[in-house]
């Protein structure tokens, strides 16, 4: 339970409300965003247009980052941006849904590409805001156990969703996409109207100031600025090569299942509810060894289990063994993106934070773009098992740079017998 004696009723009122929130969005996106990959192979796209269905997204997606965060700076109610952004990334799905099947069957593919570059641009233009909203409202002591609890209820949501899905799929196609795609925008929208309920303490927005210098001067100092925070531009660095790695070969996972071992479609929305299901398990669990051992610690041995997640790939006999694969994926990506956010957050100076945030999430998108390109059509010249060796090798380089020039700020040292659950915490650091 998180220790609540000490927050302001108002404070934990909008807590409250920031998890129904959550719960709403992700039950949304987990309806629809996991099988856009699918929904593109039943148009007849190729691994290359699969690349760029992540591509395109991540990267335009991403390069609004920065803009939107400086605008974010100067807004008095930062949630007006995120409130924007929502509904335009919610409703965009109604277009998914009918707009492709007005065109000619070779044009569909790059229709749906075109909409979810649409869907992530206006999906981010609150990003910045948000996180920084976000470190506001919750106090720094609280935010491993409060992120676990939120997320436990969040992926529970997801698990629901995502058995929907499942049963909603084995419509006949297009109908089966349609309705997932109606549906994600009832509750994608039901989630911007409770997050416009929700009451956070604001920084006093930034004057826009007068300056003599040019633009190239202004960029070159924010730069010098971005540098000196040594642990902020360590972990982008890492975070790129992470996100590399990750991005060249998770694309493809899906094109593997269907292509290359034979699996039903409808199977992935079970994959999805399974790698759901260990992330709700594992999120407390994580939480406490977050707020013990810091999130450098969790990182690291989830990271570190990230890294195989390829070997099994390539390892799977058959079309069943990635329940195993997702059971593991949902175990240790459960762990690792609860303590990258809370990082990033103690990372990021507090003044500025939402344009850090857009600095790195710019960055993030980037790689994220050039990760599905390089995979996607690597793959169709030398096939996709040498492609997840390829991850292997750029997950690994990125955790070991992670774990070299990163600052651990926990106060504890973590061993391998303190993963064991029930294990009683030390009260001094060793």
């Amino acid at each position: 339970m998180i220790p609540g004696s000490a927050i302001k009723k108002d404070t934990k009122r909008a807590m409250e409300l920031n998890t129904v929130e959550g719960a709403f969005a992700v039950a949304a996106d987990n309806l629809a965003a996991p099988y856009l990959g699918l929904f593109a192979l039943a148009l007849g796209a190729t691994p290359s247009q699969i690349g760029m269905l992540t591509a395109f997204p991540n990267f335009l997606g991403n390069i609004l980052q920065i803009p939107s965060a400086l605008l974010a700076e100067r807004l008095k109610d930062k949630r007006k941006l995120i409130i924007f952004g929502g509904i335009l990334n919610r409703s965009s799905w109604i277009l998914m849904a009918f707009l492709p099947f007005l065109f000619a069957p070779e044009r569909r593919v790059s229709i749906v590409i075109m909409l979810a570059t649409f869907r992530f641009m206006t999906a981010n233009l609150g990003v910045p805001a948000w996180t920084a909203l976000q470190a506001n409202l919750v106090p720094k002591s609280i935010r491993g156990a409060y992120y676990a609890n939120r997320n436990m209820v969040l992926n529970t949501c997801a698990v629901l969703a995502t058995l929907l899905a499942n049963f909603v799929l084995r419509l006949e196609f297009p109908v089966s996409y349609q309705v997932l795609f109606i549906l994600t925008t009832v509750l994608g929208l039901l989630s911007v109207y409770i997050f416009s309920k929700i009451v956070f303490e604001q920084s006093p927005p930034k004057a826009k100031q007068a300056s003599q210098d040019s633009y190239l001067k202004r960029v070159t100092t924010f730069a010098r600025a971005v540098t000196s925070q040594k642990d902020f531009s360590n972990y982008v660095i890492s975070a790129i090569i992470w996100n590399l790695g990750i991005q060249v070969a998770s694309p493809l996972f899906v094109v593997y299942f269907v292509e290359d071992l034979g699996g039903p479609a409808g199977h992935w929305a079970l994959f999805a509810a399974v790698n759901l299901g260990s992330m709700v398990l594992i999120q407390r669990y994580w939480g406490r060894l977050a707020d013990y051992f810091g999130q450098k610690s969790v990182m690291m041995v989830a990271g570190l289990g990230i890294v195989t997640i390829p070997l099994w790939w390539w390892l799977a006999p058959n079309t069943w063994f990635p329940f195993i694969i997702f059971i593991a994926n949902g175990i240790f990506w459960g762990g690792y993106n609860l303590a990258a956010f809370n990082l990033l957050l103690e990372v990021t100076p507090d003044e500025e934070r939402s344009v850090y945030v857009g600095v790195y999430n710019t960055l993030m998108g980037v790689a994220t773009a050039v990760g599905p390109l390089l995979g996607g059509f690597a793959a169709e010249v030398v096939g996709l098992r040498p492609i997840f060796l390829v991850s292997i090798v750029g997950r690994g380089l990125a955790l070991y740079l992670f774990y070299r020039n990163v600052t651990d700020t926990g106060t504890h040292r973590l061993r391998m017998r303190d993963l064991v659950p029930g294990q009683k915490r030390r009260s001094q650091s060793p």
